[in-house]
């Protein structure tokens, strides 16, 4: 519950100007006539007392004095006088001392009067002295805004006279000290009279009360506590801010509003704060700190209103909600993401947020790193991640439908782009998000990189199926793909070849030069194999110096050893080394389908005897259905180890 602002700390409503003198806020027109009164006043006192004084100079320092008071109750009463809708004095607290010094600041300037001069060597100068003090005290009974700030006017005004006529009292009437008191009683007396005359004041909160009143059952009701203050004080409450505050309802009624807060300090906040809303017209909302009687401390949402700007000071409705619960639960929440957001910052896993149509929107990962390839493809969607230019992969279907159908997935694949280097492989974790009425706001979770785990796994998939020394596929890829060719070919009627070679004699070059030398020379023999096929042809190694090439979609069954022919001769070509010579050859066994064999164990089996015939038949030649096909002569086919 907002329990006041400052605005209820001033003494003098914000748009009525308080006078230099304390009094009664008169029209702002009427205050340069006031203090020109004053100065009148004065200069009369001045004069009146000029002959009776041996030494004037201490009434002309009196007179001095005097003036330079008012021009400084002028100055403070200033901002109110004017019209301006920004006041040069902001701070309110300042404003209220401004405020209530004034009444203190007028009569002390009269009273050091008393103390000017020695006034007890002409009776004429004392009896001037005592009417010019107690006409003055007496004219304050108009101005002053209220008792309180005429009792403190007067009191500076006759103390001095009073100390005066005590310490030196008239010869002829020893006790003029006792009827200046007699004198100030019955000025408070006539100033009390004066506010009585004057009435109640006229405003809103008779009509306020005559509104309330038929509808009090449901303000006592309802759910929001209401309170009507004016200035630091309650004047009515419902019963829901007794409940609140946990107090009797007939109690509250005349406590301060200050009282409410936690600390003096959230008073003078929120109190500037509201002051600057209510002098503005609009309401102030605010949530706040309160304390109860019982001392314990509740949070609150507070809003203000004032029934009538204009009024002095305004009187102003304040609603209140209890809303400890809200803020305890949002300050829990608020623990919460900061604890996540501290666990994301010390991972090595990105968080990340789509929003409806599946964009990625936010992503958060660990501060060590500076070049974030995620967060370059803020905007797009997961499955359009793969590499500019390349066609999407067959996983990138899976991974759209696990976010088009807004529910929760784990373990989806995707290959993160990644500049010129190898792509990153990342592992999706999410879940979807709702707002409180049940529409999707799209996904939210974690992406964690398995780029090795990847490339492990490949890597092992690439040794189980290929040649771990030439990189060439090995028997089971070989003939995982013989298999498909033919089944192809079944289906278009085309023909496949399937050359075995056996290079004669390698076991010589592994003798004279090591394996070293041997493993050299498989390389550089699979190199120059693979410039003799075509693309979608196979090159395999099934073992030791054994190649097997698969020739796939031919038109015609000679084309197998149109193909073997041309190895022969490129193998038969020197090899790339710095030692000896050693002749060495080679031997082809072609067989094709569906002439030689219609499965692809089969048409292995025939390619490899064929092989193993022209190997017997001298080597460095070619073995096929229709018989053999001699090479180049021997002696041309040399291998440098």
């Amino acid at each position: 519950m907002k329990l006041g602002t400052l605005a209820l700390l001033r003494q003098e409503s914000p748009r009525s100007p308080a006078t230099g003198t304390g009094t009664s806020s008169p029209h702002r027109a009427s205050l340069p006539l006031l203090h020109l009164g004053i100065q009148f006043a004065a200069i009369v006192t001045v004069l009146a007392l000029w002959p009776h004084m041996g030494n004037q100079d201490p009434l002309l320092a009196w007179w001095l004095g005097l003036t330079l008071s008012q021009l400084l109750m002028l100055g403070m009463s200033l901002p109110d006088a004017q019209a301006s809708p920004q006041p040069r004095h902001d701070d309110v607290p300042l404003r209220s001392y401004f405020s209530s010094a004034g009444p203190i600041i007028g009569g002390a300037a009269w009273g050091a009067l008393a103390l000017v001069g020695p006034y007890d060597a002409s009776p004429q100068s004392q009896a001037i002295l005592c009417v010019v003090l107690c006409s003055v005290t007496l004219a304050g009974t108009g101005f002053s805004r209220s008792v309180s700030s005429y009792s403190a006017f007067a009191a500076t005004v006759l103390l001095p006279l009073f100390i005066l006529l005590v310490a030196s009292p008239p010869a002829r009437v020893p006790g003029a000290a006792f009827w200046l008191l007699a004198f100030a009683a019955f000025a408070l007396i006539v100033r009390s009279l004066h506010t009585g005359r004057e009435g109640p004041p006229q405003d809103s909160l008779a009509a306020f009360e005559t509104t309330l009143m038929p509808h009090q059952a449901m303000v006592d009701n309802a759910r929001a506590a209401i309170v009507l203050s004016r200035g630091n004080r309650v004047e009515l409450c419902n019963r829901r801010f007794a409940e609140m505050m946990r107090v009797d309802e007939s109690g509250i009624a005349g406590s301060r509003l200050l009282d409410g807060f936690e600390s003096r300090a959230d008073w003078h906040h929120h109190a500037r704060a509201a002051d600057t809303a209510i002098r503005r017209g609009s309401t102030y909302h605010a949530s706040t700190r309160l304390r109860r009687r019982d001392g314990s401390v509740f949070w609150a949402e507070i809003t203000g209103q004032a029934i009538d700007p204009e009024s002095h000071p305004p009187q102003v409705v304040w609603v209140a909600f209890d809303v400890t619960e809200r803020m305890m639960d949002s300050a829990r929440e608020e623990l919460l993401a900061s604890q996540l957001r501290t666990l994301i910052a010390r991972s090595t896993d990105w968080y990340w947020k789509t929003d409806p149509q599946h964009r990625l929107m936010h992503v958060t990962h660990e501060a060590e790193r500076t070049n974030d390839t995620l967060k370059a493809n803020l905007g797009r969607k997961w499955w359009q991640l793969h590499r500019q230019g390349g066609n999407a992969r067959p996983g990138q279907s899976d991974v759209r439908a696990a976010f088009e159908g807004c529910n929760g997935f784990r373990d989806l694949l995707v290959e993160l782009p990644n500049g010129n280097n190898p792509p990153l492989w990342l592992s999706l974790c999410g879940t979807p998000r709702f707002n409180e009425h049940g529409a999707f706001l799209g996904h939210h979770g974690t992406a964690v990189d398995v780029t090795e785990q990847v490339r492990s796994t490949e890597r092992i998939r690439h040794l189980a199926y290929h040649d771990a020394l030439t990189g060439l596929p090995n028997r089971r890829l070989l003939t995982d793909r013989l298999t498909l060719a033919i089944a192809r070919a079944q289906r278009y009627s085309e023909r496949v070849g399937l050359l075995f070679v056996d290079l004669d004699d390698f076991r010589r070059i592994n003798d004279l030069g090591g394996h070293a030398a041997g493993d050299q020379a498989l390389l550089e023999i699979a190199d120059r194999l693979r410039t003799c096929v075509r693309a979608c042809d196979t090159v395999a190694r099934l073992g030791s110096d054994e190649f097997v090439i698969l020739l796939a979609e031919l038109d015609e069954a000679g084309d197998a050893n149109r193909v073997a022919a041309k190895i022969l001769s490129t193998l038969h070509e020197p090899l790339a080394a710095h030692t000896a010579c050693h002749p060495v050859s080679t031997s082809i066994g072609v067989a094709t389908f569906p002439e030689d064999a219609t499965s692809a164990e089969d048409l292995i089996k025939i390619a490899d005897t064929r092989m193993y015939r022209a190997k017997r038949r001298g080597g460095q030649r070619i073995e096929g259905r229709d018989g053999a096909h001699p090479g180049v002569a021997p002696s041309l086919a040399t291998l440098p180890v």
